[in-house]
C-alpha cells in the first residue's frame, strides 16, 4: 500500500510559490517594455509587483507551520548542501521572497509609503531611515529578481523530480512543465486582478499584453506535456506503468477533462479567439471583460490541478510496486 506523505498543503505551497514567480516575471517584463521611450504597461508592472510577494510568503508560512515543530525551521539554513534540492530551495525561496518584497516596496505610491511609515513610532529612527524612494531602481531590482523567479518556478518541479523512487516524477520535464505553468498562472492572476480592479478599468492594450503572454506560456506548457507523455511511453516499464495513472487510472478524468480540457485548452481557445482577429485580420482588439475573467480563472484552476495531480499521482507510483495498481 502506498502511503501519501504529501497532502493538500504541499499542493497549495507548490502552487503559491509558482504563482509568485509568474507574477514577478510578468511584472518585471512589463516594466521593461516601452513604446516611444515611455513605459508601455506601467499599471501591469505596478500591480504585478505589489501582488508578487504575498503568495510565496503565505505558502512558505503554511509549510513551516506544517513541519510539526515549526520553530525549528531555522535548521534548514544551518547546513547548506549542494546535492539537496530542499537545502537549495530554502535559500532560493528566502532570497526570492526578499527581492519580491523589495520590488513591491519600490512600486509603492508615494502616499502609500508615507502612510506606512507614519504608523511607525517616531522613536524608531532606524526604521524611518528605510523610508527611501526606490522608484528609480525598479528595473534594476527586476533584473536581479528575474533569475530567482525562474529558479522558484523550476524549483517547484525539481522538488518532485528529485525523488528518484517515483517514476511519475523522475524526469527533467516536470520542472519545465511547472515553470511554464507558473508563468502562465502569474499572467492569468495579473489579468484577473486588473479586470476585477474597479478603481481603474483595465485598458485594451493591457488586456492584449497579458492575454498574449498567457497564450505563449500555455503553448510552451503544452509542448512540455506532450514530450512528457511520449517520453514516458518510450521509457522503462515502471514509468510506462506510472503513466497509467493518467492514461486509464484513477487520475485520468481529472488530468484530461479538468486540467487539459478546462484548465489549458479551453482558456487557450478563449484567448486565441480574442487575440486572433487583431493579429490575423488587423481588426481592433477590444478584449471582452467576461471572457478575460473566465479564461484567467480557468488557467489558475488548471495550474492548481497540475500540482494536485502530480503530487498525489506521483506518490502512488513506484519502481517496484506499480504492477499492483492494475
Amino acid at each position: 500500500m502506498h502511503e501519501l506523505n504529501w497532502g493538500l498543503l504541499i499542493v497549495v505551497y507548490l502552487f503559491l510559490g509558482g504563482l509568485s514567480a509568474g507574477l514577478f516575471f510578468a511584472a518585471g517584463l512589463a516594466n521593461y517594455l516601452e513604446v516611444d521611450g515611455q513605459p508601455a504597461y506601467p499599471r501591469v508592472a505596478r500591480m504585478g509587483a505589489l501582488l508578487a510577494p504575498w503568495p510565496v510568503a503565505l505558502g512558505s508560512a503554511l509549510l513551516i507551520l506544517d513541519l510539526g515543530n515549526w520553530y525549528r525551521f531555522y535548521k534548514l539554513f544551518t547546513h547548506f548542501r549542494w546535492e539537496s534540492p530542499m537545502s537549495i530551495g530554502s535559500y532560493l525561496l528566502t532570497f526570492f521572497t526578499g527581492i519580491a518584497f523589495l520590488y513591491a516596496y519600490a512600486w509603492l505610491p508615494e502616499a502609500w509609503r508615507q502612510q506606512l511609515f507614519a504608523k511607525v513610532p517616531a522613536t524608531w529612527a532606524r526604521v524611518h531611515r528605510l523610508n527611501v524612494d526606490l522608484s528609480a531602481h525598479t528595473k534594476l531590482i527586476a533584473m536581479i529578481g528575474f533569475p530567482f523567479a525562474i529558479g522558484v518556478g523550476i524549483y517547484t518541479g525539481v522538488l518532485l523530480g528529485a525523488v528518484s523512487a517515483r517514476p511519475f516524477w523522475n524526469t527533467n520535464l516536470v520542472a519545465q512543465m511547472f515553470l511554464f505553468s507558473a508563468l502562465s498562472s502569474g499572467a492569468a492572476a495579473l489579468l484577473l486582478a486588473m479586470v476585477l480592479d474597479r478603481r481603474e478599468p483595465i485598458q485594451t492594450h493591457e488586456t492584449k499584453f497579458l492575454i498574449t503572454l498567457d497564450i505563449v506560456f500555455i503553448v510552451l506548457e503544452l509542448f512540455i506535456i506532450l514530450p512528457y507523455l511520449i517520453h514516458g511511453q518510450l521509457s522503462v516499464l515502471a514509468v510506462k506503468q506510472a503513466l497509467w495513472l493518467i492514461l486509464g487510472g484513477p487520475y485520468t478524468v481529472v488530468f484530461w477533462v479538468f486540467f487539459m480540457g478546462f484548465g489549458l485548452l479551453t482558456p487557450l481557445a478563449i484567448e486565441v479567439y480574442e487575440l486572433a482577429p487583431s493579429l490575423l485580420k488587423g481588426h481592433a482588439f477590444h478584449g471582452d471583460r467576461k471572457l478575460a475573467l473566465v479564461a484567467s480563472s480557468l488557467v489558475l484552476c488548471g495550474g492548481f490541478l497540475l500540482r494536485y495531480i502530480f503530487v498525489y499521482a506521483g506518490q502512488l507510483s513506484s519502481f517496484h510496486k506499480m504492477g499492483s495498481l492494475h
